[in-house]
C-alpha cells in the first residue's frame, strides 16, 4: 500500500462507521462524517471530476483554509491521478497566478468568497463549499502508481521563481506509515487540527491519522480560549503544531496566572516538578490539564526549531511534547522524538526507512523513499538541492552517539565573524527568549561601516524600556563571540510570519536598514 487512495480504501474496509473528520461551523455546532460517509462523497466529487476535460497527470490549484471538503477534494483528485497544487488560504493574486501560470492547473478549489476577491481568476472555479457530485465510473479509473505525482508544493518564492516540490505518492505515503512506527496514533484518538492542510506538515500527519482508524477536528477559530474548549469538551488526545502555537498556548496560561497572582506558586511548582517521574506532573498542575483535557497524550511539534526551554516547560506541567524536524522536499517528517525520549534539545532520531548523513560542512542530508522527485521544470535547482539519492536540506546541525539530530540553524543564516568564528543565530535566540518580557527575537549579522559583521538582535516587546537589560543578561550567557553588539527594537506588533507562524527572516533583514535610519532621525 504506497499509494494515497490505496491507504485510504484500507482505513474505509477496517473503519467504516468510526468518525473520521470533525469540523466547527457556526456558532458551537459541530458535523461529522464517518470512514464510509467520507467516502462516499469522496466518490461523488471524483465522479463529477471524471466529466470534465481532464486526464491523469493534469493539476488542479486547492486554496481554502483546513475543512472536511478540503480532504474530500484531495482524495477524489488523487483517486483520478489527477496533481493537487495546495495554495495557502492568504496567498495573494499575483502569487496564485504565478503558480498556475508554472502549473497550467486547468481548476481552481476554492470559496465563493476567496474566488470573488480575484480580479482577473486565471481558471475556472470549483465551490468547495457546495463540492459538486457525480456518479464514479469505477472501471475508468486509472491505475495510480506509488511513483506517480501526487502533490506540488510550491515554495512562497518572495525572493525569486517559486521552486515546486514533486511530491510522490510513495513519498507520502511512505512518510505517513514511518511516522507511525514513531507517533503513537491509536483508533481511539482525537486530534485537533490548527495547521493548514496546505502545508505538508499537517497534510503527512493527517493522513497518517486516517489511516489508523483516529478523527481529526478541524477548528474553525484559532484563538486560543476557543481551542482550549474544544480539547476539553471534544476529548482530545493529540495536537500537531509549530512551537509559535505552543508558545500562544503558553503565554495565555501565564496570563491566568498573573491574573490570579500565583506567580511565585507557579514557580515553585516548576522547580519541584523537575525533579519528579514524569508521570507525577500532571498532578502538580491539575487546573492546567482541566483546560485541556483529561484524555490528552501529547504533543507532535514541528514546522520550526522549538526552543528547548519552551519543550521543558511545557515536560515540567506533565505535557509530553515531541519535537521533530522536516522540510517539504522530504514529504516532510525527517525525525520525531522518541515518546520515552525527553532530551530537549534534540529534533530526534530519523524515521525508519530514512538515513541522515552530516557533511563535512556539517549540512544535514537525507536519503529515503520520502526524498522527493526534485523541483518541477526546474533541473538547475534540482540538480544542485538533490544529488545522487541525497536531498541537500541547508540546515546545519550533527548527530550524538545515540544517532539523534540536533540542529543549529540555516546554512544561509550563518553569521561568519571577521576572526573566521561562526554564530548561529538561533544559538543566541534562544538565551534571549529565556527572557519572560521578550516575545520574540531575530538574530542576524548586521555589517558595519568597515564591512565586518557583528552580532544583532532585532527584538519584539511590549516595553522596549526592558531591552538593554535582556541584552546584557543574554550576554552573560553567551561566549564572547556569541555576544549581541547591537540591538533594533522592532516596530510592529508582531514580526511578519509564514503560515505555520515562521518569522520570515529574510523580510525583517529587508526591513531593518528603513527601521533604524527611522530611529536616527527621531
Amino acid at each position: 500500500m504506497t499509494t494515497i487512495p490505496a491507504l485510504f480504501a484500507n482505513a474505509v474496509a477496517r473503519f467504516p462507521t468510526r468518525t473520521a473528520l470533525i469540523q466547527s461551523v457556526e456558532g458551537n455546532e459541530l458535523t461529522s462524517l464517518s470512514y464510509e460517509d467520507m467516502q462516499t462523497r469522496i466518490q461523488a466529487f471524483a465522479g463529477y471530476l471524471q466529466k470534465q476535460p481532464l486526464a491523469k497527470g493534469d493539476r488542479i490549484l486547492l486554496w481554502s483554509p483546513s475543512r472536511s471538503e478540503w480532504l474530500i477534494a484531495y482524495f477524489a483528485a488523487l483517486l483520478l491521478g489527477l496533481v493537487v497544487v495546495p495554495l495557502d488560504s492568504n496567498s495573494k493574486e499575483d502569487f496564485i497566478q504565478r503558480i498556475q501560470e508554472i502549473s497550467d492547473a486547468r481548476y481552481l478549489i476554492t470559496t465563493q468568497k476567496l474566488y470573488a476577491t480575484l480580479k482577473q481568476p486565471p481558471i475556472p472555479l470549483i465551490d468547495i463549499e457546495s463540492l459538486p457530485e457525480g456518479t464514479i465510473d469505477a472501471s475508468q479509473l486509472p491505475t495510480i502508481a506509488e511513483n506517480d505525482l501526487a502533490q506540488l508544493v510550491f515554495t512562497s518564492g518572495t525572493t525569486g521563481q517559486p521552486k515546486g516540490v514533486m511530491l510522490s505518492h510513495n513519498n507520502i505515503a511512505s512518510n505517513a506509515l514511518a511516522s507511525l512506527q514513531v507517533i503513537d496514533i491509536r483508533e481511539t484518538d482525537r486530534a485537533l487540527s490548527i495547521l493548514p492542510l496546505s502545508h505538508m506538515f499537517e497534510m503527512t500527519i493527517d493522513i497518517a491519522i486516517l489511516s489508523t482508524g483516529a478523527s481529526i477536528l478541524y477548528a474553525r477559530s484559532l484563538v486560543p480560549d476557543t481551542l482550549l474548549k474544544l480539547l476539553a469538551t471534544q476529548r482530545i488526545t493529540v495536537m500537531v503544531l509549530v512551537p509559535q502555537a505552543l508558545q500562544l498556548f503558553m503565554h495565555g496560561i501565564e496570563r491566568e496566572v498573573r491574573r490570579q497572582g500565583q506567580e511565585r506558586l507557579f514557580a515553585l511548582l516548576h522547580k519541584i516538578a523537575a525533579v519528579l517521574p514524569f508521570e507525577l506532573r500532571r498532578y502538580l498542575f491539575g487546573p492546567v490539564h482541566k483546560r485541556f483535557s483529561s484524555s490528552f497524550r501529547f504533543f507532535v511539534s514541528g514546522g520550526a526549531y522549538l526552543p528547548p526551554l519552551l519543550a521543558q516547560r511545557w515536560e515540567e506541567m506533565g505535557f509530553r511534547v515531541m519535537p521533530g524536524y522536516g522540510a517539504t522536499e522530504c514529504a516532510p517528517v525527517i525525525s520525531v522524538t522518541r515518546m520515552d525520549d525527553h532530551s530537549y534539545e534534540s529534533v530526534g532520531n530519523a524515521l525508519p526507512g530514512i538515513t541522515v548523513r552530516i557533511e563535512e560542512d556539517h549540512e544535514i542530508v537525507v536519503r529515503g523513499p520520502n526524498v522527493a522527485l526534485g523541483y518541477w521544470q526546474n533541473s538547475e535547482a534540482t540538480d544542485q538541492a538533490f544529488r545522487d539519492g541525497w536531498y541537500y536540506t541547508g540546515d546545519l546541525g550533527y548527530l550524538d552517539e545515540k544517532q539523534r539530530i540536533y540542529i543549529k540553524g540555516r546554512k544561509k543564516n550563518l553569521i561568519v565573524l571577521a576572526n573566521g568564528l561562526n554564530v548561529y543565530p538561533e544559538d543566541v535566540e534562544n538565551v534571549l527568549l529565556n527572557h519572560a518580557d521578550l516575545k520574540d527575537a531575530v538574530v542576524i549579522g548586521l555589517d558595519k561601516e568597515n564591512k565586518d559583521p557583528e552580532v544583532h538582535a532585532v527584538l519584539l516587546l511590549e516595553d522596549s524600556a526592558k531591552a538593554k537589560t535582556i541584552v546584557q543578561q543574554a550576554n552573560k550567557q553567551l561566549a564572547s563571540h556569541q555576544q549581541v553588539r547591537g540591538f533594533t527594537i522592532w516596530p510592529e506588533r508582531d514580526f511578519p510570519r509564514t503560515h505555520t507562524l515562521k518569522v520570515k527572516r529574510q523580510e525583517v533583514m529587508a526591513d531593518l536598514p528603513k527601521i533604524r535610519q527611522e530611529i536616527k532621525k527621531h
